[in-house]
């Protein structure tokens, strides 16, 4: 078992205490969750987690609940074990989330030494403005290491970001410097993302512009600012994306095409205006608080098509906010085919479950619309709480009768344990929609 030890400038939680297998972990402090970092191996398990809350628990869930780990609370303590490395969020009424990401241990890290790998200590905040990497670079960052800045990285190949350390966004802010992302990856092909844990974004958490070939693996992420998306797939193919845990407050995963003119970002701006296909979620877990949608494609979609998106086997912890679960604006004049969400669990959510519209807003670039069409909701899962009822809907709007939505499937759809039998049971709007159906 290893207990990552952090920065003493990084701020500790005054919420929680955590042990594991006997041993403290330090507990880090963001206003909207605090979270542990460790890695466990094979022997560590069955591994024992104790919480001391500040004030005595009364009570404990461990979420996702399709996980199945149950908490006891005595003497105000909260236990609970893990089977195998996993990220959990530990819900104690009266306090704000605490989210454990247990890590297995790093399988392939990077040699130290190598030339073509950028690495920083643990156990110290490196501070990057912008850091940028050449074709082929490792950056590492190791369990205990924060780096704190921006990365953009241009049209260089086989990038790799990985470590169980820490990328902090709060090198800048909001009202002084604007909506800056944390890292870019713009037109680099054959991209991995993984392990690390990012916190503090100051705008969009992670952009893949324009890559082709891409895979982001148990990443972890949580996001306090409006627009602080999760993962922005603008522009690219073949992206695989598996294993994450994203607190976001805006979209979590975001399926986009468009140019960012902002030139707080770039002097050139950046060109994301490319044809999205094969693009596959799966295993992940989504947190989305007040903004924003858990799963979004769109709003900006100024190519011709976007096809083959899958979600599935996602645990939805909440969408708080004003946004959906399952969520397609089409404001530009792509075709956006063959979608699929299946094997998904709604644990909360409150506005808006579908939300599915071809649009023009102040997000869109191009003056034709575009379709939708070929979409399943398979294996759908939705725990309702008492103040849905009348108060959670679903939309489903085309623009006109040539700029429709069309063929979507909803099979197997269960709300709290019920098989949903009529359409009208999940309150859906349509207009310019054909071919909507329930199969049971």
């Amino acid at each position: 078992m290893t207990l990552y030890r952090h920065p003493k400038s990084l701020q500790r939680s005054a919420a929680f205490s955590v042990r594991i297998n006997g041993q403290e972990a330090e507990v880090l402090h963001t206003d909207v969750a605090d979270f542990v970092i460790c890695a466990l191996a094979p022997e560590d398990f069955p591994a024992t987690v104790e919480v001391t809350p500040s004030a005595a628990a009364t009570g404990a869930m461990i979420h996702p609940e399709s996980k199945q780990i149950s908490a006891t609370v005595e003497g105000g303590i909260v236990r609970f074990a893990l089977s195998q490395a996993d990220k959990v969020s530990i819900a104690i009424p009266g306090n704000k989330a605490l989210y454990l990401f247990a890590n297995p241990p790093e399988s392939t890290p990077p040699a130290l030494g190598d030339p073509s790998v950028v690495t920083f200590p643990a156990g110290q905040v490196t501070e990057a403005p912008m850091l940028t990497l050449e074709d082929g670079q490792t950056l590492y960052l190791p369990g205990g290491a924060v780096l704190k800045g921006r990365i953009h990285v241009k049209g260089k190949s086989g990038i790799r970001i990985c470590g169980h350390g820490i990328f902090d966004g709060s090198a800048y802010s909001v009202e002084k410097d604007g909506l800056i992302p944390s890292i870019i990856l713009e037109r680099c092909p054959d991209v991995l993302v993984e392990d690390i844990t990012m916190i503090r974004p100051q705008g969009w958490m992670l952009l893949l512009a324009a890559c082709k070939g891409a895979t982001v693996r148990n990443l972890k992420e949580i996001g306090e600012v409006v627009c602080s998306d999760g993962i922005d797939v603008a522009g690219s193919s073949d992206v695989l994306i598996e294993d994450c845990f994203l607190h976001n407050n805006d979209d979590c995963v975001v399926i986009k095409a468009l140019f960012l003119r902002d030139k707080t970002i770039s002097e050139a701006g950046v060109d994301a205006r490319e044809n999205v296909e094969n693009v596959l979620v799966r295993r992940c877990t989504f947190a989305n608080w007040h903004d924003g949608n858990a799963m979004e494609i769109g709003h900006e979609l100024s190519v011709e098509s976007v096809r083959n998106i899958t979600f599935t086997d996602i645990d939805i912890l909440h969408v708080h906010g004003k946004g959906a679960v399952f969520s397609l604006h089409n404001n530009d004049r792509a075709i956006v085919e063959n979608v699929l969400f299946q094997n998904i669990r709604i644990e909360h959510c409150y506005d808006r479950l579908i939300d599915f519209r071809i649009s023009q807003s102040r997000f869109s670039s191009d003056a034709e619309r575009g379709r939708i069409r070929g979409v399943v909701l398979r294996n759908i899962s939705w725990s309702r709480t008492p103040f849905n009822r009348g108060y959670t809907v679903s939309l489903i709007g085309g623009w006109d009768a040539d700029h429709t939505i069309e063929d979507i499937a909803i099979e197997n759809f269960v709300i709290d344990g019920v098989p949903v039998r009529h359409l009208d049971e999940l309150e859906i709007c349509t207009r310019h929609c054909h071919n909507l159906r329930l199969n049971s």
